[in-house]
């Protein structure tokens, strides 16, 4: 089971709902079907093609400055229709990379065709781990939640499961980071189809109580608003 909410920016999305199941995207596709292969995620900036390269973990510093972008339309509905047009947009430059070889958009990094990112870039892509002593607190944007079972109707979530969380506030490591939180059968409070509807799929937030297991996030407790 996955489900996932509106990122913490208002990123183009696509998605399909069946039973409870929702993927999102950013491929500017309005839909899910045969052609949505097709719908790379890819931006047009200054006259070249950039390709994402999925969400960070670890924000980067932008400078404060965007510029003007083309999101290309798609194709994704396997021949049956016009694709949809393209979308002007609005990219962020980093600080520390320079806008010929990588952009941000909506939370993602895009890399210029036949560019690489610097080496150095690779801990944006890597989440922290969980290293702090006792419980503690954090709270932040409700991205998606991942779980084993199979859902018993709309908004299902049961234990275990995990929450992918955007930091925004809590003990400074963590904080600009996108982490997993688990949930386990000692959660309590734990989150449920309501919570699921009334926040995830709004782009909700969500906080929690939290201890260290292993190096992972576990919820000692949780609550969405």
């Amino acid at each position: 089971m996955r489900l996932s909410g509106t990122p913490r920016s208002a990123r183009v999305g696509v998605f399909a709902v069946t039973g409870v199941l929702l993927l999102a995207g950013l491929s500017g596709c309005s839909g899910v079907g045969s052609g949505a292969a097709s719908c790379a995620a890819a931006i047009e900036y200054d006259g070249h093609t950039y390709l994402g390269t999925g969400n960070v973990r670890r924000d980067p510093e932008v400078t404060g400055r965007s510029m003007p972008a083309v999101l290309p339309g798609c194709d994704d509905s396997g021949g049956q229709s016009e694709p949809e047009g393209d979308e002007a947009i609005r990219v962020e430059e980093l600080a520390d990379v320079d806008s010929g070889v990588s952009v941000m958009f909506n939370g993602s990094v895009y890399v210029r065709n036949g560019q690489n990112l610097p080496h150095w870039t690779q801990r944006w892509f890597r989440a922290p781990r969980c290293d702090t002593d006792g419980t503690f607190r954090l709270s932040g944007g409700w991205l998606g939640v991942t779980g084993p079972h199979k859902p018993r109707f709309d908004g299902d979530i049961q234990v275990p499961y995990r929450l992918e969380v955007h930091v925004t506030s809590g003990p400074p490591d963590y904080v600009a980071t996108t982490i997993f939180v688990r949930a386990t059968s000692s959660t309590d409070p734990a989150l449920d189809a309501a919570d699921v509807t009334t926040s995830l799929l709004k782009g909700g937030q969500v906080s929690a109580s939290v201890r260290c297991a292993g190096g992972r996030f576990e919820a000692v407790a949780l609550r969405a608003g």
